[in-house]
């Protein structure tokens, strides 16, 4: 994989380059050629194991390369594929960045949600009780008395 610059020399995407080098070539018997895209899968995963133990095969499709995540346009072969987390294709650095600011927004709702849920719990919480109210009912009994 190489990585493509723009003209002012930012980093936005990978391309593939399918070619074998000429060092390559002298060393190596002629390369096979794949039909679809593959990609073989680590052995330390799980799901690998079942499926080498049922005698499975021992690739996994590159299906996600085909179709842009955010807009579900067609990724077609000659087309740039900018790659998020490994497993997320889309077809241009807009598509990407909105998806990855999506993502985001997501992340902070979930925090705020955590946050505000944990701070009503507390809220709710009964408190300490003197004779069946809690501590700051029974001094504004107390000091209204005297």
């Amino acid at each position: 994989m190489k990585p493509r610059m723009q003209a002012s020399g930012d980093l936005v995407g990978l391309r593939l380059i399918i070619q074998a080098s000429p060092r390559q070539c002298q060393h190596r018997p002629p390369l096979a050629v794949l039909r679809r895209s593959s990609l073989r899968s680590s052995p330390a995963s799980s799901a690998s194991k079942c499926q080498e133990s049922l005698g499975g095969p021992r690739f996994m499709g590159l299906e996600f390369l085909k179709l842009c995540l955010c807009c579900c346009r067609k990724i077609d072969g000659d087309m740039d594929v900018f790659v998020y987390k490994g497993e997320q294709a889309f077809c241009s650095a807009e598509c990407r960045s909105q998806h990855m600011a999506r993502e985001e927004r997501r992340e902070i709702e979930i925090l705020v949600r955590k946050r505000r849920d944990a701070f009503h719990s507390r809220r709710a919480a009964p408190g300490k009780t003197i004779g069946g109210s809690s501590d700051r009912h029974a001094r504004v009994e107390i000091s209204s008395f005297c």
